[in-house]
């Protein structure tokens, strides 16, 4: 199986009221940076979202 990844920067800015970081998309030439990989590629934990 295959999975369609956003990739994200690195975490850089924490939010004190909500005790979380902040997470931005990575870009790519001014337009998303995604790709597909193979699931078993995956080795951190994340949410997978299906999207229909």
């Amino acid at each position: 199986p295959l999975a369609y990844v956003h990739w994200y920067r690195p975490l850089q800015s924490f939010d004190a009221e909500t005790k979380m970081f902040r997470v931005t998309r990575a870009s790519r030439q001014h337009g998303p940076h995604a790709e597909i990989v193979p699931v078993d590629r995956i080795w951190r934990p994340c949410h997978l979202t299906p999207q229909w």
